[in-house]
């Protein structure tokens, strides 16, 4: 089993690690009330929120696939 070049195994991690950025940022917008006068209000800010933890969740699970192909 020999594993896959350095720069492949970066992307899988830097997916992953961007994957936990983009849901950190849904769950900042659904959970928090602070919206610091330029952050979308009202139910724009649910459905944004909700669509960056969606993106979040998918960018992680592929950077996790690729990961996970590297070691097989």
């Amino acid at each position: 089993m020999k594993r896959k070049p350095l720069h492949n195994q970066l992307f899988a991690f830097l997916a992953m690690v961007i994957g936990l950025v983009y849901l950190g940022g849904g769950l900042f917008l659904v959970a928090s009330s602070a919206t610091f006068g330029m952050l979308p209000s009202g139910l724009l800010r649910y459905f944004f929120g909700a669509m960056l933890i969606l993106y979040g969740g998918y960018r992680f699970y592929r950077g996790y696939k690729h990961y996970q192909s590297d070691y097989e």
